[in-house]
Order: C-alpha cells, then sequence, then structure tokens
C-alpha cells in the first residue's frame, strides 16, 4: 500500500473529527428528544443545561362514580332488594271536596311505608290534599313480554294495568293480592276524572327487568318504556283532561352483588342502556306530551357522594330520602298551583 501525502493525511484526520462531532451531537439530539417523548412539555421544565424538571400537577378531581365507559352486565345480577316493611302499612283515605286531589303511581318508591312516612303519604299531607297512592312494588311502567295486553285477556299489573283499570277498560280482578291499590280501584267515592295532579314514578324496574327502553326494540309498544308512559300518559288526559301529569324519573342508584358493588346508575348498561338513560327517556316523553317532569335522579342530590346518607341498599330511600324526596314534590306542586291561580 503507497502512503499517504501529509495533505491526504490532515484530510482524513479533519474529516474523522467533523464525523465524531456530528454524531456527538445527534446522539445529544436524541437523549433530548426521548426526554420530550416521555414527559409532555407542559408537563416538564428543560433548564438552559439540560436538566429536565417536573412541574407539581394539582390533585384531579376523582368521581366516586365514574360513567366514562358504560359496563354491560349479566342482567341476572341486577336485583331490587326486598325491604323491610313498616308494621302499619294502610294510608287514610279521605274524600275531602275542598282539597286538591292527587293520584300517585309507581314502583317500591312509592308503595313502601304506608304508615304516613313514604312519599305519597308526606308529599299529600304536606300539600294538604287528598292522596290516593295506587303504587305496586316490584312493577314496571311497560307490560312483561309474556303478559298479554288484550282487554279480555288482560294480566299486567304494570302501570299500563292501574290506568286501564282506572279507566274501567278492564276488571280490578288482576290486583286481588294489592289490597290499597284494589280498594282504591274500587272505592265508588273516589272520582278520578277530578283529579288535579297525577305523579307518575317508574323506570326503576323498568330497567332491572332489561325491558326495552324506546318501542323500536319492544314487540309491542307498552311493552316499552317509552311506549308504556306515552300510552299511560294518554290515557290518563282522557280520564282527566284537567289535571296536571308529573312523570317523575327513578332515582339515581347503586347495585349489588351481596356486599360487592358493581356499578351505579350511571356506569351499568342493562344492553338497552343505563338507569341514566332511561331517565332520559322519561324526560323526552314529558317534553313530547308537554307534561311536567320531575328530575328525581339529579335533582335531589342523590349520587355517589351522599348515597349513603339517602338510600338504604342502593336503591330504596331512606327516612331522610324519602323526606327529601316529598320535599321536592310538595314545592313542585305548590309552585304550580300558584301560577295557575295567577
Amino acid at each position: 500500500m503507497k502512503k499517504m501525502k501529509l495533505s491526504q493525511r490532515i484530510f482524513f484526520l479533519l474529516s474523522t473529527v467533523l464525523i465524531i462531532l456530528q454524531l456527538s451531537g445527534c446522539s445529544k439530539h436524541m437523549e433530548e428528544t426521548n426526554v420530550g417523548e416521555d414527559a409532555a412539555s407542559e408537563d416538564v421544565i428543560i433548564t438552559e443545561t439540560g436538566e429536565t424538571i417536573e412541574k407539581e400537577q394539582p390533585t384531579p378531581e376523582v368521581a366516586p362514580t365514574p360513567a366514562l365507559e358504560n359496563a354491560n352486565i349479566d342482567p341476572a345480577l341486577l336485583v331490587e332488594p326486598e325491604v323491610e316493611q313498616s308494621d302499619v302499612q294502610e294510608e287514610t283515605i279521605e274524600y275531602d271536596d275542598g282539597k286538591l286531589q292527587i293520584v300517585f303511581l309507581g314502583d317500591s318508591i312509592f308503595d313502601n311505608h304506608r304508615d304516613g312516612t313514604g312519599i305519597p303519604g308526606r308529599t299529600a299531607a304536606q300539600c294538604d290534599a287528598n292522596g290516593y297512592n295506587l303504587a305496586i312494588g316490584g312493577t314496571s311502567a311497560s307490560v312483561e313480554w309474556y303478559e298479554h295486553t288484550g282487554y279480555e285477556e288482560w294480566t299486567s299489573r304494570s302501570l299500563v294495568g292501574v290506568v286501564n283499570a282506572m279507566a274501567e277498560y278492564i276488571p280490578t280482578d288482576i290486583f286481588a293480592n294489592d289490597t290499597a291499590t284494589k280498594t282504591i280501584l274500587d272505592d265508588p267515592n273516589i272520582d278520578f276524572s277530578k283529579t288535579d295532579y297525577f305523579v307518575v314514578e317508574y323506570g326503576m324496574n323498568d330497567f332491572l327487568n332489561t325491558h326495552p327502553m324506546t318501542v323500536k326494540d319492544a314487540p309491542s309498544g307498552t311493552k316499552s318504556y317509552v311506549g308504556a308512559l306515552n300510552y299511560s300518559v294518554e290515557t290518563l288526559k282522557s280520564i282527566a283532561p284537567d289535571a296536571t301529569i308529573i312523570l317523575c324519573s327513578p332515582t339515581y342508584a347503586q347495585f349489588y352483588n351481596g356486599d360487592w358493588m358493581i356499578g351505579d346508575g350511571n356506569s351499568i348498561n342493562n344492553g338497552y342502556g343505563t338507569l341514566f338513560d332511561y331517565k332520559g327517556s322519561c324526560e323526552y316523553v314529558a317534553n313530547d306530551q308537554q307534561v311536567l317532569f320531575f328530575n328525581a335522579y339529579q335533582d335531589l342530590g342523590i349520587d355517589g357522594y351522599t348515597a349513603d346518607e339517602y338510600l338504604e341498599d342502593g336503591i330504596h330511600l331512606t327516612d331522610k330520602g324519602r323526606q327529601l324526596y316529598a320535599d321536592a314534590l310538595t314545592k313542585l306542586i305548590l309552585k304550580y298551583e300558584e301560577t295557575k291561580n295567577n
């Protein structure tokens, strides 16, 4: 091999030094770039010397029952807890013509505690009204899949069944086991056409029993939550055209499998939607039918923070919760009465 000239050797050395410097710069740039990838620029401070200092981050507010993703769950796990009833279960029936007449229709939220401490009893007393409680625990607004809907063979004790009995489309025999409801339906002194307020509260059992939320998913209109509410509101309007109808959404709830909480009304999806979605459907019907809507899900202030105070088993209301509900209903009714009289 020939020896390199002096000029060639100098050129070779300079080229080598230049390549080393370039590689060193690339390496440093890659290190700085990796810092930027691992920590977002808004989360770190890079000093002039290249040192990175993490910014102090504020503590995020954590919701007790996040609903970022709806969790589909085995419907068998959605079970309504049984409630130990009070010893006295008979509400006083009054017929004072000078008072407001309020008829309550609902599930166990209205049916429980017929000793004066239930929501209907307290609301009627606070409104100084004649209150007639037709609620039946365990029932839904919509008709079960297997139940007959022909008047001559009617078998459903749902909201649809109760309003059909009020309209005298069907006999009251199917309510034989629901003593309080049948007593009121059969009472000749009670004229439903004179009702001032129908307060309708359903949705929890429609959700728990995985009844379709909308008509498009049901074999017939009244076998969906929305269809049942629409039918019932229209029937109530025909019974008492001058009455004010209040549709109450289901309340916020938490669901348990034994002692283990599996989710709440914001996060558990029964296949048709969350309980919060059922609330939205109730509001939709109220707006569409131009009746009053009471947002019991949100306006009562019952949520993941206050559930222990107002819910005794995740679904049913404590004494304090029932008073809270009755106070809100009373305020709504009396305020509406004031606007009517003005």
